[in-house]
């Protein structure tokens, strides 16, 4: 995988971790429109001669171009790991600081029943779980989602006292370690606490907690089942109601059906994952089980990967379920860049923005808002439209009228927003956001 393209996904290994069970080529189908290659199975594209560009993208019909008209969130991946580690207490702070919408996290069980927030269903990409000894024992591999993993500590393996033994470090090595080893891992309850603490100290203020119910079957099949957990927690806080400040995500529709059944009320999204892009076509691509289709859908034989879930037919069945989408940002702008030999190129860098598809659109038909993932700061994570800007990034995709977007970095996303909305409204200044459910 280039590495200007990471996994957002929960259990991808590093490489000499990682054995794919079933894989997918690069699909070369494409179709021609206003002169540029465009995959089929994408949305359609926006077209007319309204089309407008900024950046190579097309600029919003409406005054804002949301779901609802009301301006987008700014949802902290895993708190601001721009700066700090992930998911740790002070990153969420940190991220509510920089003027956050919404704490997003990822749930994991101990052995023992209490709901973490840690992206990974193993520890050692995370955290310093190799450097204790009486833990050597437990380092094992394991099969997850369809996709052999290890030799690793896992996360189901340990209790919650053990867990709270462990500090958190910084995974990505370009960026700050200053944090390193100073942190635990936080539990969701004390996310939750987060959240209320900063809404009692600025009672005009918002803050959603955004989990993910992470590798689902994967972790049913253990015997910590999360979403009876995730419920009873969130009826316990009184927010399992339609307008509580929760978003509650999966990659796995299985999941969030069985949430709806048990009855859950608040927010619901489908994430829609994808791996790769194939630089000649920008199609997106698929190159292992978990991240080409959900892996309920690999259980039951089911052929569609999660391209099906962003046509019409594929947004209607999502809507029976979900109240949102959050799909990998280059289903919504697709990339493509070849060298100058025709050769496809090999860095997200090096490839530049194509005509944006109808996906936006096309969920908002059918009532569904977008929060794209991941928006980074550092100039690998950057086609060549932005010139190594991120702010540029957050343009063109506010532009477009997405709902909101998940973020590494609080404070750029923040800063970018309000200057975009002071410019829509004609200079007056932004008000933070209070969804409307």
């Amino acid at each position: 995988m280039p590495p200007n393209l990471p996994r957002d996904r929960p259990h991808r290994p590093p490489n000499e971790l990682r054995r794919n069970v079933l894989g997918t080529k690069p699909s070369t189908n494409t179709s021609k429109r206003w002169g540029y290659d465009i995959p089929r199975g994408l949305p359609r594209l926006v077209g007319g001669a309204a089309l407008l560009w900024t950046l190579g993208v097309a600029q919003a019909a409406t005054p804002l171009g949301t779901l609802d008209g009301a301006p987008p969130l700014i949802i902290g991946h895993r708190g601001l790991p721009g700066l700090y580690p992930e998911e740790v207490i002070p990153g969420y702070q940190a991220a509510i600081a920089a003027g956050t919408d919404a704490l997003e996290l990822d749930l994991q069980s101990s052995s023992d029943g209490v709901l973490f927030a840690c992206h990974n269903v193993y520890l050692s990409d995370t955290t310093d779980v190799a450097s204790h000894p009486e833990f050597a024992a437990r380092r094992k591999s394991r099969l997850v989602d369809g996709v052999a993993t290890g030799p690793d500590w896992y996360f189901s393996d340990f209790t919650a006292a053990e867990l709270k033994t462990l500090r958190v470090r910084q995974p990505l090595p370009m960026r700050s370690k200053q944090y390193d080893g100073r942190y635990p891992l936080a539990t969701f309850q004390e996310i939750i606490a987060v959240a209320k603490q900063a809404m009692a100290a600025d009672p005009g203020r918002r803050i959603n907690v955004y989990p993910e119910t992470k590798n689902p079957l994967y972790q049913r099949q253990l015997g910590h089942p999360l979403e009876a957990k995730l419920l009873a927690m969130l009826e316990q806080e009184g927010w399992n109601t339609a307008d509580a400040p929760v978003f509650v995500q999966s990659f796995d529709p299985a999941s969030l059906k069985l949430l709806r059944k048990l009855g859950l009320r608040t927010k619901a999204v489908q994430l829609i994952d994808g791996t790769e892009v194939d630089y000649r076509t920008g199609a997106i691509t698929y190159t292992s089980p978990d991240s080409a289709k959900p892996f309920s859908w690999l259980q039951a034989g089911d052929p569609r990967t999660f391209a099906a879930m962003v046509t019409p037919a594929g947004l209607a069945e999502v809507r029976t379920y979900a109240d949102g989408i959050g799909p990998w940002k280059f289903y919504i702008l697709p990339v493509r860049g070849l060298d100058a030999a025709g050769h496809p190129v090999t860095k997200l860098s090096e490839a530049s923005n194509v005509a944006p598809t109808s996906l936006v659109a096309d969920a908002h038909k059918a009532s569904l808002f977008v929060h794209p993932y991941t928006f980074r700061n550092e100039p690998q994570y950057l086609s060549a439209t932005y010139h190594g800007d991120p702010r540029a990034e957050y343009r063109a995709y506010f532009s477009l009228g997405v709902d909101g977007l998940f973020t590494d970095f609080s404070t750029t996303a923040r800063e970018v927003l309000d200057e975009w909305l002071k410019e829509r409204r004609g200079g007056a200044q932004p008000t933070r956001r209070v969804p409307k459910n």
